[in-house]
């Protein structure tokens, strides 16, 4: 660990130091999660639990025991292991961000940004002639200095402080912490490269580890030229190590210890010469691959030791800084003005972003008080001021107690913006017919092996039209417990091959899956996201569908069929608990939930088995005189209810994507053909006043298509007459060899007079009558089938007891 060099008075204390560091930190995470059982069932981030176990540890006086040199402020010990750790973690945030998701929010974000950041430094400024007496030492240099540290405080936003509580109230999915987590970043960066341009100028004339402010300018620049470098080979290198790591779930350690080497090395370019590295960290996560076994490596390898030490003992310095012994009111309130200053420029600010974009005044001030964490952010700043000799000794404990503040008042808010986004996600109606098809959809998905995966995959690609506006799409991966290779293996249980490097490693079912996810996302773009769960029944398995539900808030939920296509055609049931699981995801999902029951033996034309791009299917070969995109047929069966109007939304999802051709197949009766063609109107009745005649859902829905696809040539319209439900038969039967994928509602609301007598069909509820027809078909020719349900639940919670399995209807 890199630790301060800037006039540090401790000498030959480092093995005293080093036993400080690891004793404080496992009190503070014991005592941490000690704490946290009390308050999190309000909802509270653990961090707040982690400073008030700092500050009960720093009250101890374990550093005046151990420690028997004069140290001249706690930077000197906390310091390095701080800056160290915001090195990794911001590289981990980076790694795990949603760039895409990101990126749709960019333009809230940067309003947000700019406009938190000029109402601070216009009330910094405003404010710093006033704050003289009690910030500065007497004599001070220059007014300016105290003016732009001010500002650079105020306007500050730890960045790290944010992104781990967000992503721990499992907020980075939602729109407000997205925009929250964007806005911080962005936030905490310019503030930074203000902080460095200001020590580079010549007002700042102290020499920072030995370098004069040009010199630092001069070594500033060719670091970041060094930085550039590095993120230029970063790609050409995971793609080497992915390579020679072909078919395995992790690297070798020895390549894991290098990579994470080269982080520290590359991210410490800056601090070398007096600068944060904290951008630097957060762009090589930005920048590294996403797909491979490197990344999975490093996620691994990173997850634990963070969330579990790293950022506990991160929080905990924070509150081991306070001296209690220097408590007085000179330090109160000019700590409590600070925080005050900070959360009037933040409120202010994004207020008046808030007005602009139209978003509640509530959620602005929420946001402002989550923008005014500070962390360990002002601690860069007083190193700077007391170089420069701006505050006085009292103001630097201030700057400790004001940033402890802000953090501890975001707690609460984090809780309120957690109920308020769950209370909206469990509520709202989760209708992909109320979206529009260009609307932003964030996909789950679930797969019981390799067999099933590339199916799956290949449905997730055709339903993300933009790769590069998808946001990350999650796939939950259970494995065989009971096989001995099926689980991934950690590290500390792992014992390395012997074999040779060409000798086969896709033993496992988890790399084999991890193998199908690593094609799919090199060959579309997407990014995805394995995440592997064991199999141990439907009532465990469902637990984490709905645990990951509650993270990732999808728009659509997608499972397998749990029956399994055999190589004559027939379907076979592998395993009963599959259907168990889909028939208790089915009665609670909060949103809108698929089953696809994949049919990967389809002897004729295309089989969803392969990226688009990659595809060689005869189909596609077949279609060259009319249009080349075109490889996949898709039907969308509609015969009335909520449910066939979800699929029917879900089918003008996939048409979006070039290489599909959709075609509406509208089953009616023969003596109810013509009267499809209705539509609403309006009459004036006795009094003169216009009556409007309520279309029908299903009308409308057919209307809207007619409009949107059919008269622009981006879909086919079918309409089948049939006299009774054989004739539905019959039809939906008559569908094999036409489409790979038939896509179809779960029903149970559709008309009556097209489903009775149906009911002997219905083996499988989960399916539906129409769903079963489609996908228990033993012919080779019939294609997959995908069955949509529409929310029927209002909640979907934890706590809820295990419902029992639908009876068969």
């Amino acid at each position: 660990m890199q630790s301060i060099e800037c006039d540090s008075t401790i000498k030959n204390v480092a093995l005293d130091t080093l036993f400080l560091i690891v004793l404080q930190a496992a009190v503070v995470i014991a005592l941490g999660k000690f704490i946290h059982l009390g308050l999190r069932r309000h909802n509270l981030p653990s961090a707040t639990s982690q400073i008030l176990a700092g500050i009960i540890v720093g009250s101890l006086g374990l550093h005046d025991m151990i420690v028997h040199v004069d140290v001249a402020n706690a930077e000197d010990t906390y310091g390095g292991y701080v800056s160290e750790a915001r090195i990794f973690y911001m590289f981990y945030v980076g790694l795990e961000a949603d760039v895409a998701a990101l990126w749709n929010d960019i333009r809230r974000a940067t309003i947000f940004t700019y406009a938190s950041v000029a109402t601070c430094l216009l009330l910094a400024a405003f404010v710093s002639g006033g704050m003289y007496g009690s910030m500065m030492h007497t004599p001070v240099r220059s007014p300016e200095l105290l003016a732009a540290v001010l500002m650079l405080s105020i306007a500050d936003t730890a960045s790290v402080d944010v992104s781990r509580m967000a992503s721990e109230m499992r907020l980075t999915a939602t729109p407000s912490g997205r925009l929250v987590v964007a806005t911080a970043i962005a936030t905490s960066i310019i503030c930074i490269v203000g902080e460095g341009v200001f020590s580079c100028m010549k007002l700042a004339s102290t020499r920072i580890l030995d370098y004069s402010a040009p010199q630092r300018l001069g070594l500033g620049i060719l670091s970041l030229v060094k930085v550039g470098v590095a993120v230029l080979l970063l790609q050409p290198v995971v793609a080497f190590i992915n390579r020679r790591n072909a078919g395995r779930h992790r690297v070798g350690n020895w390549e894991l210890v290098l990579l994470l080497a080269a982080v520290h090395f590359i991210g410490n370019f800056p601090q070398r010469v007096g600068f944060d590295g904290m951008p630097v960290s957060l762009l090589l996560g930005l920048a590294f691959p996403r797909e491979g076994p490197v990344a999975r490596s490093i996620m691994d390898a990173l997850e634990y030791p963070l969330h579990a030490v790293v950022l506990p003992f991160y929080f905990g310095a924070m509150g081991m800084r306070l001296n209690f012994s220097a408590m007085s009111g000179a330090i109160l309130v000019p700590a409590i003005l600070l925080t005050l200053l900070g959360l009037i420029g933040k409120c202010a600010g994004t207020m008046g972003a808030a007005r602009f974009l139209k978003i509640p005044a509530t959620d602005a001030l929420r946001f402002g008080v989550l923008l005014n964490i500070k962390g360990h952010v002002n601690m860069i700043d007083m190193n700077l001021a007391s170089s420069e000799g701006i505050w006085a000794e009292q103001a630097l404990m201030a700057m400790v107690v004001g940033s402890m503040i802000s953090t501890i008042i975001a707690g609460p808010v984090f809780a309120v913006v957690f109920r308020k986004e769950k209370e909206a996600y469990e509520c709202s109606r989760q209708a992909l017919e109320d979206m529009t098809p260009d609307q932003e959809l964030r996909m789950l998905a679930c797969v019981h092996g390799p067999h099933g995966s590339p199916g799956m995959l290949s449905l997730l690609e055709l339903l993300a039209s933009k790769p590069r506006e998808q946001p990350a799409i999650h796939v939950i991966h259970f494995f065989d417990v009971s096989r001995k290779n099926a689980a991934p293996r950690q590290y500390h249980r792992r014992v390395q091959d012997s074999e040779h490097k060409l000798m086969d490693r896709r033993k496992e079912a988890t790399t084999q899956v991890n193998w199908a996810v690593d094609v799919f996302t090199c060959a579309t773009g997407l990014v995805m996201r394995q995440v592997d769960a064991g199999d141990r029944g439907s009532a465990a398995n469902a637990k984490t569908v709905r645990r990951w539900t509650e993270d990732v808030r999808p728009g659509i939920l997608l499972l397998p069929y749990h029956k399994e296509q055999h190589y004559d055609g027939t379907m076979v049931c592998r395993r009963e608990e599959r259907r168990h699981l889909n028939v208790k995801v089915l009665e609670r999902a909060p949103c809108t939930a698929a089953i696809l029951a994949d049919r990967p033996f389809r002897r004729c034309g295309t089989s969803l088995q392969l990226p688009t791009k990659i595809s060689t299917s005869t189909e596609a070969a077949g279609n060259q005189q009319g249009d080349e995109k075109v490889t996949i047929h898709i039907a969308a069966v509609f015969l009335g209810g909520p449910d066939d109007r979800e699929a029917v939304a879900l089918a003008c999802r996939l048409a979006k994507n070039d290489s599909v051709r959709l075609t509406f197949v509208r089953f009616v009766l023969c003596e109810n053909t013509r009267e499809h063609d209705r539509v609403a109107t309006t009459s004036p009745d006795i009094d003169g006043e216009v009556s409007v005649v309520v279309q029908d859902p299903d009308e409308e829905c057919v209307s809207a298509f007619h409009r949107e696809y059919v008269a622009k040539e981006r879909a086919a319209y079918a309409e089948k007459a049939v006299t009774g439900p054989m004739d539905v038969v019959e039809a939906l039967r008559g569908m094999a060899g036409a489409f790979a994928l038939v896509v179809a509602g779960r029903g149970g609301r559709q008309p009556a007079e097209l489903v009775v007598g149906l009911e002997g069909w219905t083996e499988c509820a989960e399916v539906g009558p129409i769903g079963e027809i489609l996908a228990s078909d033993p012919s080779l020719e019939m294609g997959s089938v995908l069955v949509v349900q529409q929310k029927t639940a209002p909640s979907f919670h934890l706590d809820l007891p295990e419902p029992a399995p639908a009876p068969a209807t």
